[in-house]
């Protein structure tokens, strides 16, 4: 193919004249969304990635979603069979002795105890439920958090604003879920406590080693999340130099 230049133009054999400095812009396809380059459907698998993420998500989708669907299960159980489970630190071997056909026994520190409905009062059941109701949807705003910070993981760029964000947010939701379920779950047990008149010698069973846990789990996060800030900052100087 000859060509021939003259006055900012190309000539070239069986062509029409073109600027030289024009830029050269792809000819648009038939790609639409959902689809591949050139209008081709996308495979099962490849639908199945968008939805799902890499699979991170997916797995640590359903290790909570198990222990919610238990959380529900057993709330759903109890509501029906007119009963609520509650757990009650036994200081008093008075009231949690136990008489066994060879031997007695007593109840000491921690231990749960289903409780008929009817022998709580109104305001009791609707702390314990509240209590109970927090650790679901606390577990479910979790669950929904972290999902950009897992997909920015896997997918190798995981100092984005979003992950700084979707951290942020994972931090607040779990401080506020444990801040409303141990006061709900200290009044509800107090005031079941006194409603089965064992108020003297049984208490709530939040523990010290409880609250330290869950503080070190928003220390954690609170800890990830400045990590990714300094590395968002550092991966911004290094693009900026490159």
């Amino acid at each position: 193919m000859r060509s021939l230049t003259k006055k900012g133009f190309t000539l070239t054999q069986g062509n029409e004249p073109r600027d030289r400095n024009a830029k050269v812009v792809d000819s648009p396809d038939d790609t639409v969304p959902g689809s591949r380059k050139g209008g081709a459907d996308l495979s099962g698998d490849d639908v199945k990635r968008r939805l799902f993420g890499t699979g991170y998500e997916l797995w640590v989708g359903l290790a909570i979603g198990f222990y919610v669907i238990y959380a529900v299960t057993e709330l759903i159980t109890d509501l029906v069979h007119s009963e609520i489970k509650l757990s009650l630190v036994f200081e008093s071997d008075s009231v949690a002795s136990l008489d066994f056909p060879g031997a007695a026994a007593a109840l000491s520190g921690s231990t749960e105890i289903w409780v008929s409905t009817s022998a709580l009062a109104a305001s009791t059941i609707v702390f314990l439920l509240i209590a109970k109701i927090a650790v679901i949807v606390t577990l479910l705003g979790a669950s929904i958090a972290i999902v950009p910070v897992i997909r920015g993981i896997a997918a190798g760029t995981p100092f984005t604003a979003r992950s700084n964000k979707a951290l942020a947010v994972l931090e607040w939701i779990v401080a506020g879920g444990f801040a409303v379920y141990v006061v709900a779950i200290v009044l509800g047990s107090n005031l079941a406590s006194r409603d089965l008149g064992i108020a003297n010698d049984a208490g709530p069973s939040i523990t010290t080693m409880q609250a330290f846990v869950v503080l070190g789990i928003v220390g954690g996060i609170e800890l990830m999340r400045r990590c990714f800030n300094s590395g968002r900052a550092v991966q911004e100087e290094l693009e900026g130099l490159v």
